[in-house]
């Protein structure tokens, strides 16, 4: 063997103690209960949708999935830890879309960079965006709605769920495609937005499907549109914005799963096939379809265009509405 030869199977076997344990580590694993951060109080979406999940990644994955609820600051609070903890497929969140796409570019205080920080997982939840109003309003359709807004310019009130989240950014994009003057008002929370719209102190409301269900049915919310490129299962009769002629007026929420940057391959496969699995169970499928909402998987690589996408289309629309929350 040559002297260069002998040097390269040198560095080839100094390297491979080092390379070793990660390569053992990924195909024992898991080899204990995997912790799945909820970024979120006990009780709202991204709770319910982890907890749906949970027990169904447990049984594929042979080990407990624990959730932990961590919440603070729309959802970064949580992310960020997990962000921060070691790539070892141990500690993952299931957060909401808003925290990688919108987060990012209405704070400078949010500490993580995306995609570099993430290993991005999968997609697991689409959850549309419906625009409703408060039956004494008297509309029934969004075109009824433009032509009264535009009859009285300033006069009417649409609430979101928070500031600077989708459903806020959802209104500025509502007021940029059909020319409505009307005034965004910032809620802490779709519960008490909602609470308001029924009192009458707001007119109109957009918010994910889930939380406008039971008021839509019970007939105290009347449902214009949803905001998304097909109509729900949940409310086959109910028309997208762009059957009314906005194809441009999207607001579909989505919820994922990730984990911090470098995950091995190997569990990151595990963890795709897994997910996949358990979106098509009866448990997840069904659970989340009772809400509202919709499972779903994606491939790293197809969830990874679906960042870039959105990250780009609400960075666009809250820089010209100059939407900010530092």
């Amino acid at each position: 063997m040559t002297r260069r030869g002998l040097l390269l199977s040198g560095a080839a076997l100094a390297a491979a103690p080092a390379l070793a344990p990660r390569i053992v580590h990924a195909q024992e694993w898991p080899s204990r209960p995997i912790r799945l951060v909820v970024p979120f109080p006990p009780g709202g979406p991204n709770d319910i949708i982890a907890r749906l999940y949970g027990p169904r990644l447990s049984a594929l994955l042979g080990q407990p999935v624990v959730i932990e609820n961590r919440a603070g600051a729309g959802g970064v609070v949580g992310t960020d830890a997990v962000v921060r903890s070691p790539p070892d497929g141990y500690t993952l969140v299931i957060t909401n879309g808003g925290s990688l796409v919108i987060s990012p570019h209405v704070s400078s205080n949010v500490p993580y960079k995306v995609p570099g920080d993430f290993t991005l997982i999968s997609v697991v939840t689409w959850v549309p965006e419906a625009l409703v109003a408060n039956p004494r309003l008297g509309v029934k359709t969004l075109p009824e709605l433009v032509a009264l807004a535009r009859r009285q310019p300033g006069r009417l009130n649409i609430g979101t769920a928070g500031a600077a989240g989708l459903s806020h950014l959802a209104a500025e994009l509502f007021k940029v495609q059909t020319g409505a003057d009307v005034v965004v008002v910032p809620y802490r929370g779709a519960a008490p937005a909602v609470t308001d719209l029924l009192s009458g102190q707001i007119q109109l409301l957009f918010a994910d499907l889930p939380v406008l269900m039971p008021h839509i049915r019970g007939g105290t919310l009347a449902a214009l549109a949803m905001a998304s490129r097909r109509r729900s299962a949940a409310l086959p009769d109910l028309p997208t914005t762009g059957e009314f002629g906005y194809p441009d007026l999207l607001a579909e929420n989505w919820y994922c799963l990730v984990g911090p940057a470098g995950l091995p391959p190997a569990i990151l496969a595990r963890l795709s096939e897994a997910v996949r699995r358990a979106a098509e169970t009866p448990e997840v499928r069904d659970g989340l379809a009772a809400q509202g909402a919709e499972a779903a998987w994606t491939s790293p690589a197809e969830f990874a265009a679906i960042v870039q996408r959105e990250s780009e289309k609400w960075k666009r629309i809250a820089d010209a509405a100059g939407v900010r929350t530092d």
